[in-house]
């Protein structure tokens, strides 16, 4: 995918995760696994988000890690941890660490153009 950010001018381009389908036997759930890359070119930061599965006996779902690097000075910026629609750790390199609970964020509705103004291929 690609994600316009065009009040900064970037551009980022980014894979997605895989979606595995659990349970389908009983009470049927979807998990996120693998790695997700991110890269802009603009800036040079790129970030390798990992969402981990959930171990067959024990483990929690929803566990993602994640690194952020600036590729010109191939440093480690920050690294988070936690879950992804739960409580995320960062560490930043300076190290400082924020938390922040998804669960307590604002809701924002999307943007969107009106149907008559998105081109074939768009879709609401």
């Amino acid at each position: 995918g690609v994600l316009h950010l065009l009040e900064h001018e970037e551009e980022y381009v980014f894979t997605l995760p895989s979606a595995y389908a659990r349970s389908i036997l009983t009470i049927p759930w979807v998990e996120l696994g693998g790695k997700v890359n991110i890269n802009c070119a603009r800036t040079g930061y790129s970030a390798t988000v990992t969402f981990h599965t959930k171990p067959f006996y024990g483990g929690k779902v929803h566990r993602v890690t994640a690194e952020v690097k600036h590729n010109p000075t191939n440093t480690i910026v920050c690294k988070a941890q936690g879950e992804w629609n739960g409580t995320l750790e960062f560490t930043y390199s300076n190290g400082d660490t924020k938390v922040i609970d998804t669960t307590k964020l604002p809701v924002i509705r999307k943007k969107i153009r009106p149907i008559a103004n998105q081109g074939p291929l768009e879709s609401r």
